[in-house]
């Protein structure tokens, strides 16, 4: 016993030299301790050395990850100017791949509830402050992913105070000028009151009233599945003025955004949560679907993690996949094959963008997550391919939508550097890929947009 107890420290100081450097000190008290733990098992030295291994590995990654967002926030003091007479804040977003930090000076316009304010940005845009929150952070990671895969997002902002302290974040408006915007709700009023399709808007207000008005409940069919992407649909085709093209713009934006959600794992995805933008032109409307916007990941009461929501149902993440790629594949096929063709770099990326934004254990939980969805959309994908290729067509089109993906992330892609996957004691894969890139290489992306700083006109 004392042997093998003797081999269980020394195995143990070999792990904890890389936490040494670190600054972690651990006392000779509590190393005995652990070892004495370890002892008690009486599990084969073999497996007492793999549990020594996956401990303090995963302490390992919980410093770096941990340290790495403090430095951040070092980084970014060491290198902005004082907020200059006129500017009350900073503003940090992507800008085709980079990070850009801006001064600028919002005021508060209209408390619309205790979590939303309107607010003027510059004297020239408005935008929609929300205070900080974890479903805040994940909105923030849910646009920059929106980003990598071409999906409209819209402007979103991480709010910093003087001192780079986090003060929440801003969407910016997105209806322009002799725009008007509607939620799909606000949608089926305007539809009710402006459209002469008489039969099909009856049909909406009905089916609105039976199924819609009452809130979100589970799906218990699958006929529930496809009514609930129909219904939008059929909101689409009641538009007044509503061309063939453009309905078809609507129904791929759309649809495409189904799978989005499905990625990022979003669940405010009911119908006040997505909408259209209307455009009069010579006295005629045209319609394009808003950006996502106000999309987050969290926890429900009651709902295991294989559940979503899709419109005004609780549906099971996979048969709403299914449904989306055997009825509506030649509208998501786009999406579908740049998810699919391009998981190896868009894991890294996401991965990224996730260390940059939550804390270890929250990281860990998301990593897990939207991994998992990714391998359940890649799954589906080869099976449907399986059973019907992509047309030549359609593979020339793949291929276009892949270089366009490069151009996207190029001004990151070769700076990061993902590790491999671990196993942990029990065998489950364990999502490890902690991206390993050093302080520096952030800095150079970075550095690359500070010059908006500079830019400001005061």
């Amino acid at each position: 016993m004392t042997e093998k107890r003797e081999l269980i420290i020394k195995h143990i100081n070999e792990r904890i030299l890389s936490l040494t450097e670190l600054g972690r000190v651990y006392s000779e008290e509590k190393i005995n301790k652990l070892a004495d733990n370890l002892l008690t098992m009486n599990k084969p030295i073999e497996d007492i050395f793999r549990l020594i291994d996956n401990k303090f590995a995963n302490q390992l990654r919980r410093i770096k990850h941990n340290d790495y967002l403090a430095s951040l926030k070092d980084y970014y003091l060491a290198n902005i100017d004082k907020l200059k007479k006129g500017n009350n804040c900073y503003l940090l977003s992507y800008q085709e791949g980079y990070k850009v930090l801006e001064q600028a000076y919002l005021e508060d316009k209209k408390n619309i509830n205790p979590y939303l304010t309107l607010v003027s940005i510059n004297n020239e845009k408005k935008g929609y402050k929300k205070e900080n929150s974890i479903s805040n952070d994940y909105e923030i990671i849910i646009s920059d992913i929106a980003y990598l895969l071409n999906v409209k997002y819209a402007r979103t902002y991480r709010i910093f105070d003087a001192d780079m302290n986090p003060q929440g974040i801003l969407n910016e408006t997105f209806a322009g000028t002799n725009e008007r915007y509607l939620n799909l709700e606000e949608t089926l009023r305007f539809i009710k009151e402006e459209s002469p399709k008489f039969t099909l808007k009856t049909s909406l207000l009905d089916y609105h009233d039976k199924k819609v008005k009452y809130g979100v409940k589970h799906a218990r069919t699958k006929n529930d599945y496809k009514e609930t992407i129909e219904y939008v649909l059929n909101l689409f085709k009641a538009l007044p003025d509503i061309s063939e093209k453009n309905y078809k713009s609507l129904k791929q934006d759309y649809l495409t955004i189904k799978v989005f959600e499905l990625l990022t794992n979003s669940l405010n995805n009911n119908l006040s949560n997505t909408g259209i933008i209307i455009n009069k032109e010579e006295l005629q409307y045209t319609y394009e679907l808003s950006p996502a916007y106000n999309k987050y990941t969290v926890s429900l009461p009651n709902v295991s993690e294989n559940i979503t929501i899709c419109n005004f149902f609780y549906v099971e993440k996979k048969e709403l996949l299914k449904l989306l790629i055997t009825n509506y594949y030649n509208d998501i096929k786009e999406i579908l094959a740049l998810i699919t063709d391009n998981k190896d770099t868009l894991i890294p990326l996401i991965d990224q963008i996730l260390k940059e934004h939550l804390e270890y254990e929250e990281y860990n939980k998301y990593h897990k997550i939207i991994t998992d969805n990714l391998n359940m959309i890649i799954s589906e994908v080869n099976l449907r391919r399986e059973e019907k290729q992509d047309t030549e067509k359609d593979c020339r089109l793949f291929e276009i939508n892949n270089d366009s993906y490069e151009d996207r992330i190029a001004p990151f892609y070769d700076t990061y550097v993902a590790d491999d996957y671990e196993e942990n004691e029990k065998g489950s894969i364990i999502l490890t890929a902690i991206v390993t890139t050093v302080l520096f290489i952030t800095v150079l992306v970075i550095l690359a947009a500070i010059y908006a700083v500079s830019k400001m006109d005061m």
